[in-house]
């Protein structure tokens, strides 16, 4: 299993203030407490190796691991029409996917295409499974299809860790399925597609970033 390197100064740490807690109490309790923080850590940062499902360049992928919490149709306006003006007004459609902390937290392009924007936006740390923390901090992908279509990405901080972790920049080309952020400990991430494509999931659905269908290009 590969094991992001974003773990290793975590883990280092871990293990030096573990060891620092048992020489300075000569507790087990803290070995074993401490053990099980690496664990957790080391189930989080596993980065699998993963094949779509589907192999067709129309068919959407999940860009994460965890259950469709939010499925409906939204009017591009406020931090959405900023971020991409030619959208503005049009009706898109919306799933959120909820990432709990034991879901792998690398996400994945949906389609291959270019990066045209991204942004970082400040805001509230709500807990992710809930609706108003589609408001969190956040970073917004703006990525363009090789035939002209828009779609949006945005990736949501949770209540715990906070932080996002971007693997691509602007201009990049990414191919459906590519990793390209890693968000740390519980999150969300919102994909907004063209009203004219099609999301084949349902809320409650379980998915898996890279491989899983949740969609397709009409």
């Amino acid at each position: 299993m590969k094991i992001r390197r974003e773990f290793f100064p975590l883990g280092a740490a871990v293990v030096l203030i573990g060891s620092i807690f048992f020489i300075a109490t000569k507790s087990l309790i803290s070995v074993i407490f401490f053990s099980i923080i690496l664990v957790f850590l080391l189930n989080f940062f596993r980065d699998p190796e993963r094949e779509p499902e589907t192999n067709s360049d129309k068919d959407l992928i999940s860009p994460a691991d965890g259950k469709i919490i939010i499925k409906d149709e939204v009017e591009v306006k406020g931090d959405l029409a900023e971020f991409v003006p030619e959208l503005e007004g049009k009706k898109i459609k919306r799933i959120a996917i909820f990432m709990s902390p034991f879901d792998v937290h690398v996400n994945r392009s949906p389609v291959s295409g270019y990066v045209r924007k991204i942004l970082r936006k400040k805001g509230g740390f709500a807990r992710a499974f809930l609706e108003k923390s589609e408001n969190n901090s956040r970073v917004l992908w703006h990525i363009r299809t090789e035939d002209g279509k828009d779609m949006i990405l945005s990736q949501i901080a949770g209540a715990i860790a906070r932080r996002i972790s971007v693997f691509k920049k602007e201009g990049d080309f990414i191919r459906r399925g590519e990793r390209i952020g890693i968000i740390y400990l519980g999150s969300r991430v919102d994909v907004y597609i063209p009203y004219e494509w099609e999301f084949s999931v349902s809320v409650g659905d379980k998915v898996l970033a890279g491989k899983t269908k949740i969609g397709y290009v009409r």
